[in-house]
């Protein structure tokens, strides 16, 4: 298996990702803070101003509904939410937000992904030895230099294990299962929603299946061992995506000639 090979066709630079939508917490700044804290899975507290953050709020069944990232912009909140999902998040949340008299807004804004070679960013929300993704919010008039593909951004983001849900995947995993434990749950935060069964699931270590993700050539033939979750993307001859294999099956897996990288 070649190591690092995606360093040869990832590329670095930006786009705006017309999929994301931005949505503004309104309220009494301590109110967003409590109703945050009872929500999302991430500890929304550790996020210094202007930074962001990988996030997912559960069901009572320690399910996921929905991911996002969050941002604190100036002692206020903003989620960052593919548009497809954004309906039923509101709706999911809304009956908590009014407890805390919290209001759910659309921002007026443009969502811009940057992938780079590591250590070229002043911040990243997930990175490797090699790359690391960002996000940001900006106006409307904002102009987009280096731009990249669609597919380039999506590629890089699975590589980094970062899977991003569809409508279809609302309520069909836990967090262990599609590596949200390691990039969007705090183990060391209060209460939320489907926390103990999460919680119990990781210190168990009852979970079978590993989340992976696969680099492979064009040829490279599916297996029934191979569980692909999302989407497949295609680029520059490579198809990337991301998988969910039981873990006493990976290394039957690997043997596929056409396996370039399995992360």
């Amino acid at each position: 298996m070649k190591k690092d090979t995606h360093n040869n066709f990832i590329k670095y630079g930006s786009l705006i990702i017309k999929e994301y939508k931005a949505i503004e917490l309104n309220g009494d700044i301590e109110k967003v803070d409590e109703f945050l804290q009872g929500q999302v899975t991430s500890d929304h507290s550790q996020l210094s101003n202007d930074a962001y953050q990988l996030s997912s709020v559960c069901n009572h069944k320690g399910q996921v509904m929905s991911d996002f990232i969050i941002n604190k912009n100036n002692n206020a909140y903003r989620l960052i939410i593919n548009d497809s999902l954004k309906d039923a998040l509101i709706e999911e949340l809304k009956p908590f937000a009014q407890l805390h008299r919290v209001e759910m807004h659309d921002c007026n804004k443009v969502v811009v992904g940057k992938i780079s070679l590591k250590g070229d960013l002043e911040y990243s929300y997930s990175s490797n030895k090699d790359i690391e993704a960002s996000i940001s919010i900006e106006n409307k008039d904002y102009e987009n230099k280096n731009s990249i593909s669609y597919e380039n951004w999506h590629a890089a983001n699975k590589i980094l294990g970062n899977f991003f849900m569809q409508p279809e995947d609302v309520g069909k995993y836990r967090p262990l299962e599609i590596n949200y434990d390691n990039l969007r749950v705090s183990f060391d935060k209060g209460c939320y929603r489907g926390q103990e069964i999460v919680a119990r699931m990781k210190y168990l270590g009852i979970d079978r299946r590993k989340f992976c993700t696969l680099v492979v050539n064009n040829s490279y033939e599916l297996s029934e061992k191979t569980k692909i979750i999302g989407k497949i993307i295609n680029l520059d001859g490579f198809k990337v995506f991301n998988a969910i294999i039981k873990r006493d099956e990976i290394d039957q897996v690997k043997k596929s000639k056409d396996i370039v990288e399995l992360i």
